[in-house]
């Protein structure tokens, strides 16, 4: 194997690494906290559809991504206003964490700068797959720290 080969496997562990130990910090922060949420799924359409809109918007730069916590009146609210046929979100979504992308732009030569306000990207976008509750996580995912097993996998 070629040293620079060698070199990308080693990076490659390492990133790894480091990303087991942020995970297993956080499991070990939220660890008996109602609502812990390891992990939030989009799907590629989800993400490219934000990418498309996004690159579409004059001085965009970028996604800003927030943490939040559903509670039952956002659940509520949301699935009031959804369009017919739109899936709503689950009632067990309830004290979860989640992620919450909002576009930013350049604006006046300040870069990664919230825009919601008139964008084609012109609300928070959010309705990932949680994981837990949801089935359909990878309890396997090299990203997991086989040191920490992860005993709260359905």
């Amino acid at each position: 194997m070629s040293d620079q080969k060698q070199n990308a496997k080693k990076s490659k562990s390492a990133d790894i690494e480091w990303a087991q130990q942020m995970v297993s910090a956080h499991k070990k922060a939220e660890r008996g906290k109602p609502g812990y949420t390891r992990s939030v799924w989009f799907s590629i359409q989800q993400m490219q559809g934000l990418i498309n809109r996004i690159a579409n918007e004059p001085d965009a730069d970028g996604v800003r991504i927030y943490f939040g916590k559903y509670t039952k009146a956002v659940i509520d609210n949301v699935n009031s206003n959804l369009p017919q046929g739109e899936p709503k979100i689950p009632s067990n979504y309830v004290d979860r964490n989640t992620v919450i992308f909002v576009s930013t732009k350049n604006t006046n030569g300040i870069p990664m700068r919230d825009y919601v306000e008139n964008a084609l990207f012109s609300e928070p976008q959010n309705r990932g797959a949680l994981c837990p509750p949801d089935t359909g996580c990878d309890c396997t995912s090299d990203i997991i720290d086989p040191n920490d097993p992860d005993t709260n996998c359905p």
